[in-house]
């Protein structure tokens, strides 16, 4: 392996034959892109299936993280062993983890992801072997032009100027929350049109989210009659865009999907609301309820579902809100 150097800040660019990657910083969002970026560069480099292994470092034993790195994955797949909230085990374990970067093993890559990240001897031994990657909170200028970016990368819809810097200056520069109403907006929008600053003003905020989460509880509940109930008191009373209300139930099939795979892959409750930003906490245990009885598979062909919906109703085949009503029935069937 080459001599590498360390990584300090800005997009890393992954190799895929990194045996130690550190992700720092207090932005999560990034930390959490990046682990996907270099999953994908691993995948590419090894041109085979990875194995990952998740670590809550509050509680993992060094042995056993180290045993995971230096043991043969399934079908010899290469491994990613990822450490969340990495802090308090590489302060406790400083010293081990440099003699690991040292000599680490090949089929193998450790992800340290920690909010701080003191410098020392172990940066050093991880350079020549890896990456360290700062993940830090960007400047309002930078996050109105990566959003502008990500619109159109990620979502394939253009955003105004005006539309992008009303959304910085309603969500400030957390790039996790401006990602995800990028999501919302780009859902209400004509194919080969443009996110408009009018747009934003009606669908983006903390009013937006709790009506979101309103049509998400009461699916979740497994009610179909309280969750069309709902999805009626939003549109024809509150004024809310039947685009946002779509979005919504997309965005709750989409999680509980993911939710319901890493249930199945042994992950707990806590980690996963973390990851999937199910917040606050009061909403978390309905949620997890609802994980806990769909299978995966059923929750990916409700995805589905809802965005052919979704695609029918804007393509002037079938109506909004009758086609919402009808995916209501079949999710609550799911959950019984």
């Amino acid at each position: 392996m080459a001599r590498r150097t360390a990584k300090k800040t800005g997009p890393p660019k992954f190799v895929g034959d990194e045996c130690i990657v550190v992700l720092h910083g207090p932005e999560s969002f990034l930390r959490s892109e990046y682990l996907t970026q270099l999953r994908e560069a691993i995948a590419k480099h090894t041109q085979d299936e990875l194995e990952t292994i998740r670590f809550d470092g509050s509680s993992a034993e060094l042995a056993d993280v180290l045993d995971e790195l230096r043991s043969f994955g399934l079908m010899q797949q290469h491994k990613v062993v990822v450490v969340d909230e990495a802090d308090d085990f590489v302060k406790t374990h400083r010293d081990a983890l440099t003699r690991y970067a040292e000599s680490p093993v090949d089929m193998a890559t450790l992800v340290l992801r920690a909010g701080k990240w003191n410098k020392g001897n172990l940066d050093k031994a991880i350079a020549k072997v890896g990456q360290l990657v700062e993940c830090r909170t960007p400047n309002p200028a930078d996050v109105l032009k990566w959003a502008t970016h990500r619109s159109k990368s990620k979502y394939g819809v253009s955003i105004e100027a005006r539309a992008a810097s009303l959304l910085i200056d309603h969500l400030g520069a957390e790039l996790g929350r401006v990602d995800n109403e990028l999501g919302k907006l780009a859902a209400g929008t004509r194919e080969g049109a443009s996110i408009t600053a009018d747009q934003v003003e009606a669908m983006v905020g903390r009013a937006s989210d709790e009506h979101a989460w309103e049509i998400q509880s009461a699916l979740l509940s497994g009610n179909a009659h309280k969750a069309i109930d709902k999805l009626h008191e939003l549109i024809d009373v509150a004024g809310q865009p039947k685009e946002l209300i779509s979005y919504a139930v997309a965005d709750l099939m989409r999680k509980l999907h993911h939710a319901a795979a890493m249930l199945r892959a042994g992950r707990d409750s806590k980690s996963i609301c973390s990851e999937l930003k199910i917040f606050p906490w009061d909403r978390q245990p309905i949620f997890m309820k609802a994980a806990q009885r769909i299978r995966a598979a059923e929750a990916a062909r409700l995805l589905r579902l809802i965005l052919e919906l979704d695609r029918r109703s804007k393509s002037g085949f079938g109506e909004a809100v009758p086609n919402i009503e009808r995916f209501c029935v079949q999710f609550a069937d799911t959950l019984r």
